[in-house]
């Protein structure tokens, strides 16, 4: 019932549609990443969302995990009480079937991606655009999912700012972030930069009052820069720079070291990430062709261990370092008609390189995985004000793959009239196996040898997606409005499962294989709405209804038990945003997201064990979640164009959070679901000049 009346709220207004005509409220906005050239977003061949500046500002998100909270069929959650590791979930598949760029460019490796939503702060981030499904050939194959892409601050304008956010965490922890921003641009627009920087501490927040921590402890700062400089009239190089240092920590005992806690799981970071780039822009804009190199680097140590009070200190070090660099070619050009249309062709080649060390003091061993992936790709694009058709094919050579893999991709696009545009899509994907994951680290450093090796007749995995859409904007007096509707479908085949081959009770080894399961399949239905009923207020919504489960028998979750559903994955999600501008200074915000029940697993200790031996794995329905927040800011300004706004809020007002924490030293970490905070007091501050 609760999905049948979601489902008819949305799609109510389009009653209305048949009697208006266009307009647009975000149509307007300006999106690269479905073609890598600018187009309008009501106009680009896949439905492309977007996260700006002002609905950053406007939730208060400090880092990226924040700010995607708000996009329609993205979820961001916390999968561990103790590190607090963020996944992020695009159409119902985990982390693992996305990708995340940096100005279009796949820097960020298996390694990186487990912190970087909590990592990578907000006042370096100008917008985020995110495409749902395969969409474009112009990105991996790996891009099941969807592509989520970070676009950094580009200098436009003289200017600086510097903020602050302070959030007083469940009434009891505090959370500092300072922020700052500055733009330089030459007279003669031939030259510009921007510089920004970020620093966050934040206490550790203990639920439960077991002394263990549910959110751990955080010390984070970040600098960079992005600049442009026009070598000639029709060449632009540019580059982008941005270090991290992030360290944090969760468990107990935060005033003494880690080896002297009982539990004490994070690690220390020290992260360089670059882009270079050079364009050739002729006058006559019909080419375009660009060279391209990215660069991250990655040295981490860490520590996930447990200690017993026998113990004098614990040994649960690692120590990894991950190499991963992106370089290529690509060439675009304009054709005012290719065989029966105005085109746009595009090609490109490009080769990825990681190289991942990991060390840990319980194995002599390094661990070390070299993976290269060649990859061309061919697009074309027919455009006109009715119709697009996107038509590309992508070729990967992985070195962990005999063969290379063909992707195709297909999107179409049709204005039915002003105001109603429809969309279809298909797009092929693969998986290549890989042997590290934070899974692997973390056993490895508590003192577990693991071996993991890939079967003989592994096959990689393949998907295939299938995606459509509608797109209504509309215009009723005041009343300006953009609804969107679609459905989409994923089927994976050939999935990847661990499975135990050996296990020696004694020393703790285990051996491990990679094999193929059957596979699963993801269908749904995204819905968004935007509304601006008047000039000062401006509503958003969206929510999303999806079934996501393993084909045949499904996932084996205990010795010879198996469940179809996916692991933390909801039927039902939404949320919604409005901003009020009832005075012109004054801005009030209303963020909620709703979360409906979902599967997750239950590993219980052996002390809390009702039956004797090793505790056992259970089977857990959430309840239900809704998470809302308010918050208003005031604008003083000073002359010119310096202001200085003032903003205060509570998130989480009904302290919607997890009623069933795990306690003491043998939780089980993962056991963690429902919203990241509890109820939190917020006070923020920005000088904008």
């Amino acid at each position: 019932m609760k999905k049948t009346i979601l489902i008819i709220f949305f799609l109510v207004p389009l009653v209305a549609v048949a009697q208006t005509h266009s307009d647009t409220i975000r149509l307007r906005q300006v999106v690269v990443t479905a073609t890598q050239h600018t187009t309008s977003r009501g106009q680009a061949p896949v439905a492309v969302g977007v996260v700006d500046g002002h609905q950053m500002e406007a939730v208060s998100a400090v880092n990226l995990g924040q700010a995607l909270n708000f996009s329609t069929g993205l979820r961001v959650e916390n999968t561990c009480q103790n590190c607090g590791a963020n996944e992020l979930r695009i159409n119902g598949l985990g982390q693992a079937y996305s990708q995340i760029l940096i100005d279009s460019r796949p820097v960020n490796s298996s390694l990186a991606g487990v912190y970087l939503l909590d990592q990578l702060p907000t006042t370096l981030i100008d917008r985020i655009e995110v495409l749902r499904g395969g969409g474009s050939a112009l990105y991996g194959s790996n891009a099941i999912a969807g592509v989520v892409n970070v676009i950094t601050r580009e200098p436009r304008s003289n200017g600086a700012s510097v903020s602050n956010t302070t959030s007083l965490i469940g009434g009891d922890s505090w959370d500092f972030s300072n922020s700052f921003n500055a733009s330089v641009v030459s007279d003669n627009r031939k030259a510009g930069i921007a510089v920004f920087g970020h620093n966050r501490s934040r206490e550790p927040y203990d639920r439960n009052g077991d002394g263990y921590s549910e959110i751990g402890k955080l010390k984070a700062r970040m600098v960079g820069f992005r600049g442009y400089l026009r070598t000639s009239d029709v060449t632009k190089l540019s580059l982008q720079y941005h270090n991290i240092h992030d360290f944090r920590r969760g468990g107990d005992l935060f005033e003494l070291p880690s080896p002297m806690a009982h539990i004490s799981e994070g690690g220390e970071h020290d992260i360089h990430s670059a882009n270079l780039k050079w364009d050739w822009l002729p006058a006559s804009g019909i080419r375009h062709a660009s060279l391209f190199a990215s660069l991250q680097h990655i040295d981490r140590q860490s520590y996930y261990g447990e200690r017993d009070d026998s113990e004098p200190f614990g040994t649960a070090y690692g120590y990894t370092q991950d190499l991963t660099l992106n370089y290529g070619a690509i060439y675009s050009r304009h054709f005012d008609t290719l065989w029966f249309m105005p085109a746009e062709l595009t090609f490109g080649a490009e080769h990825t390189l990681d190289r991942l060390h990991d060390h840990t003091l319980n194995s002599p061993d390094t661990l070390r995985q070299h993976i290269g992936i060649l990859s061309a790709y061919l697009q074309n694009e027919w455009k006109n004000l009715r119709w697009s058709i996107l038509a590309g094919v992508r070729m990967d050579k992985h070195t962990m793959i005999d063969a290379p893999v063909v992707s195709p991709r297909l999107n179409l696009r049709y204005a039915l009239s002003d105001h109603v545009t429809l969309r279809t899509g298909y797009a092929s994907g693969f998986r290549a196996p890989q042997v590290y994951d934070e899974d692997l680290h973390v056993g490895a450093v508590n003192g577990e040898l693991y071996i993991i090796t890939n079967s003989q007749d592994l096959r990689m995995e393949r998907s295939h997606s299938l995606n459509a859409s509608a797109n209504f904007c509309f215009h009723l007096g005041k009343l300006e409005a953009d609804l969107l509707v679609e459905g989409f479908y994923t089927r994976i085949n050939d999935a990847f499962v661990n499975e135990l081959v050996f296990e020696d009770t004694t020393s703790g080894y285990m051996h491990y294989e990679r094999r193929n399961a059957e596979g699963a399949e993801v269908m749904g239905i995204n819905v968004e709405m935007t509304l601006s009923p008047i000039e000062t207020m401006r509503l958003q919504l969206g929510g999303t209804w999806q079934s996501s489960r393993y084909n045949g028998l499904g996932k084996e979750w205990a010795e010879g038990q198996f469940e179809q559903r996916m692991e933390r994955t909801p039927d039902i999600y939404a949320y919604l945003m409005g901003i009020y501008t009832p005075v012109k200074r004054l801005q009030l915000t209303a963020t909620g997201t709703f979360t409906g029940p979902m599967l997750v697993y239950h590993h219980e200790t052996e002390s809390d064990s009702k039956h004797s031996g090793e505790g056992h794995v259970h089977k857990v329905t959430t309840p239900a979640f809704f998470d809302l927040s308010l918050k208003a800011a005031y604008s003083i300004p000073f002359g010119g164009n310096t202001a200085l706004e003032i903003s205060i809020g509570i998130q989480n007002i009904f302290d919607s959070y997890q009623r069933d924490l795990d306690s003491g030293p043998e939780r089980d970490a993962a056991y963690i679901y429902g919203p990241a905070l509890p109820r939190t007091f917020l006070f923020g501050a920005k000088l904008s000049i």
